[in-house]
């Protein structure tokens, strides 16, 4: 296979990011894996998606190649490439999809999307403020006992909202993290 077909095997754009790489192949892994997929031919086009993604995240394309040195070991090196991510890519065809997904290249795929950390953040302090000022307003407006909020639902409602919100930050920590790696990643092949 060329570098276009690989492209073409994981659906996604000519020249796209190693996310947008990593991203594109946790889908299809998660799609063709024949310990999930038992439809046949869904091993041989594992292997061809798992060849095809470490391939192309590994491609010198991306490590500034010069063009006379491109020209000169480009060949050998694809031959290997091509060879080593066949390989590796059915030593994982041959395993339980609980092995594989327990691979570091599975957890290589890992793609935390930065909205959705955001998203949880802004959910998470709603949860809270509503606990707080729905509990307080509501026992302003009280007239009688029966007509008072459960102190016992707001608090549950609080823990709730504290929860989600560390979790919440604990996501934001790892986007950040991410963030960092990809960045020092884009100044090294510079």
């Amino acid at each position: 296979m060329n570098l276009w077909e690989y492209y073409k095997i994981l659906g996604i754009r000519q020249g796209a990011s190693d996310a947008e790489i990593r991203k594109a192949y946790r889908v299809k892994a998660m799609e063709f894996h024949p310990d999930r997929n038992h439809s046949p031919g869904a091993q041989d086009m594992f292997v061809k998606i798992t060849e095809a993604y470490q391939y192309l995240i590994a491609h010198p394309h991306n490590n500034g190649v010069t063009e006379e040195d491109y020209s000169r070991y480009y060949q050998a090196w694809v031959d290997y490439r091509q060879a080593e991510a066949r390989k590796k890519a059915e030593e994982y065809a041959s395993s339980t999809f609980k092995v594989f997904s327990g691979s570091p290249l599975y957890k290589s795929t890992t793609v935390i999307d930065g909205s959705m950390v955001f998203l949880g953040l802004a959910l998470a302090v709603a949860v809270i403020c509503i606990a707080l000022f729905g509990y307080t307003d509501k026992m302003n407006k009280a007239v009688t006992p029966e007509e008072e909020p459960s102190f016992t639902l707001m608090i549950l409602t609080l823990i709730i909202g504290i929860i989600y919100f560390i979790i919440s930050l604990l996501y934001l920590s790892a986007w950040v993290a991410q963030k960092k790696r990809q960045s020092s990643g884009k100044e090294s092949q510079n």
